[in-house]
């Protein structure tokens, strides 16, 4: 996992550049600092002082072979370490994952006046696997997931198959949650129709018709949602 992937809001710690320096030495024990500077999103002068400090700590050890020819190796001690590192990210991965969902299930809640059970995905990505996940531990009955991509259509997602976008009218859901955020606009132009019918169109992105972020309405963190029905003033237990 490049870090230069994970990029904007995403604040690099000094142990997660332990852990990226750590693991790439690992799988290439020739590579360069100017590589690990591109690979780990890193200045070289800051992998300098990293690789530095690894060796002090020895955790790395290095073997010159010529002036300019350096290599590495983790010491045993330096592989338990990696290890722990990569343990305690997958932890707050799973932290991060879990909260992504709730802020989800925010977002959906500030769109629907009465309570939420039969729903339609619309998408087929990473947005779109959050959402199927949120919906089903609330207990919203997911109807179908659709997709506009021909390539996309017939394939399976969660465990369901791909509909074309034209199967919802006949489904007949209470909403359409639209997961994909770099097309939402469009794709909430060319489903305006199913309002017509009743079907109110969820989307993610924080741009609801109401104009208010789902995320005003409720501290997820504080006060997560149990339910897709209405907030109501009691303290959720």
């Amino acid at each position: 996992m490049q870090m230069k992937e994970l990029q904007g809001l995403y604040l690099q710690s000094p142990k997660l550049n332990h852990l990226n320096i750590l693991r790439e030495v690992a799988n290439n024990s020739h590579i360069t600092q100017a590589e690990l500077a591109g690979h780990c999103s890193l200045s070289v002068a800051m992998v300098n002082n990293y690789m530095k400090e690894l060796c002090a700590g020895s955790m790395l050890e290095y073997r010159r072979k010529t002036t300019k020819s350096v290599t590495y190796y983790l010491t045993p001690f330096g592989t338990k370490y990696l290890e722990s590192l990569q343990l305690e990210l997958i932890k707050e991965m799973v932290d991060m994952f879990v909260v992504a969902k709730e802020h989800i299930r925010a977002r959906i809640i500030s769109q629907v006046q009465n309570t939420l059970q039969r729903v339609v995905l619309y998408g087929s990505g990473h947005l779109a696997q959050l959402a199927f996940h949120a919906l089903e531990l609330a207990g919203v009955s997911i109807l179908g997931v659709c997709d506009d991509s021909p390539a996309i259509i017939g394939s399976e997602f969660c465990g369901r198959e791909v509909l074309s976008p034209t199967q919802i009218r006949f489904i007949a859901p209470d909403a359409v949650v639209i997961a994909d955020a770099l097309r939402t606009e469009e794709i909430v132009k060319g489903l305006s129709g199913l309002t017509e019918k009743g079907i109110t169109l969820i989307r993610l992105d924080g741009c609801a018709e109401s104009g208010i972020d789902g995320f005003s309405k409720m501290e997820i963190a504080k006060n997560p949602p149990h339910s897709f029905s209405q907030p109501n003033t009691r303290t959720a237990s």
